[in-house]
């Protein structure tokens, strides 16, 4: 009897509420329909030969809640289980934090020098990203953000969903912000109520535990450092780490370009989100957008690592990508989300400036 009221009040629910599957299925199909669209770009604008266009197609897909679409590129098993491998277990380096000491002190000299007081750094700069690959292109914003004190991670208080960017700016009056920390999305409908791995908060430790194997964290200390690695949650509040959360892969670690010399293809083209740190601790957000042919098709990994180290970065990691990648700036979005949603997703944390 028990199940079979259930089984009645599911169909009395379906029937009060007939937007919702048909909005449902509206929002999958379109999702499938802006992948497919993706390749049809990428197959016209195409690369050298046919395998390689396939081996990017195949990454591509394998990043999006669309993976069961890879097969479809008619690459050989090996070579799947090749790319798959790669995104599900990228390397993995242990950083030792970025130093923010000044430059070194010059030798004394007899000679009178008169020094000029040092025009004062903005706290937020914006950089403008508009390149074009030959085959693919992108657009973007960095924020750069002089004073890493500044930064920190916020976390969501609903039970039952995330926030929205501008939520979480309304809430703590944050001037700057980007997404963070994946979270369960079957379908592309994930309501962002609780990250994927280590969260840290303010010093404490609100999820311990890593499900997904091959992800790392990215931790920021109390007096600005941002750390990367294999590190559990207990190990980054030994090392003065007071916000942290989980994704892969790493970017840049000590200087070291994490993708150079290596094939582009295995992570495809996507929106991308990432954090990272100049030697002079000038903390770093990147926000790529793409899925949008016309304004941003989307960038491979090797393009945020060479975009972040040409820049001067030194230590960086992805964030959520996809529809999740979005940049406010005094409460206005200065990218462009891949979400339907023009407020983009629901998410259980993100990176602030204040």
């Amino acid at each position: 009897m028990e199940t079979l009221s259930r089984t009645r009040s599911h169909r009395r629910a379906k029937r009060r509420r007939p937007w919702r599957w048909v909005k449902k299925w509206m929002l999958g199909t379109a999702l499938t329909c802006t992948t497919l669209a993706l390749l049809g770009i990428i197959f016209l604008f195409g690369t050298k030969n046919g395998v390689e266009l396939r081996e990017w197609a195949a990454g591509t897909l394998l990043t999006t809640q669309h993976d069961y679409w890879a097969p479809y590129t008619f690459l050989p098993d090996e070579k799947l289980k090749e790319l798959k491998q790669q995104i599900t277990h990228p390397t993995v380096i242990n950083s030792e934090g970025t130093g923010t000491a000044g430059p070194p002190v010059p030798p004394k000299s007899n000679l009178v020098t008169v020094t000029l007081p040092e025009k004062p750094k903005e706290l937020i700069e914006i950089e403008e990203l508009d390149i074009s690959k030959g085959s693919y292109y992108f657009k973007g914003k960095i924020m750069y953000i002089s004073d890493p004190s500044r930064v920190r991670l916020v976390v969501t208080n609903r039970k039952d969903r995330g926030d929205l960017l501008d939520e979480f700016v309304k809430k703590t009056g944050a001037i700057g912000i980007v997404n963070a920390s994946g979270f369960a999305d079957p379908d592309g409908y994930g309501k962002g109520a609780r990250a994927y791995g280590v969260v840290i908060h303010d010093g404490k430790v609100l999820q311990g535990y890593n499900p997904r194997s091959g992800e790392t964290a990215l931790g920021l200390t109390y007096d600005g450092k941002l750390i990367t690695g294999s590190y559990s949650a207990e190990q980054l509040v030994k090392m003065g780490v007071r916000d942290a959360v989980s994704f892969r892969p790493q970017l840049i670690v000590n200087g070291k370009n994490m993708f150079e010399g290596k094939p582009a293809k295995s992570w495809g083209i996507q929106p991308r989100t990432a954090i990272g740190q100049k030697e002079d601790g000038t903390i770093v957000f990147a926000v790529i957008d793409g899925r949008q042919p016309g304004h941003s098709i989307g960038a491979s990994m090797n393009d945020m690592a060479e975009v972040l180290a040409e820049r001067g970065v030194v230590t960086a990691m992805a964030m959520d990508g996809g529809s999740s990648s979005m940049m406010l700036h005094n409460g206005e979005a200065i990218t462009k989300t891949s979400s339907p949603y023009h407020r983009g997703r629901y998410l259980p944390n993100a990176w602030a400036v204040f």
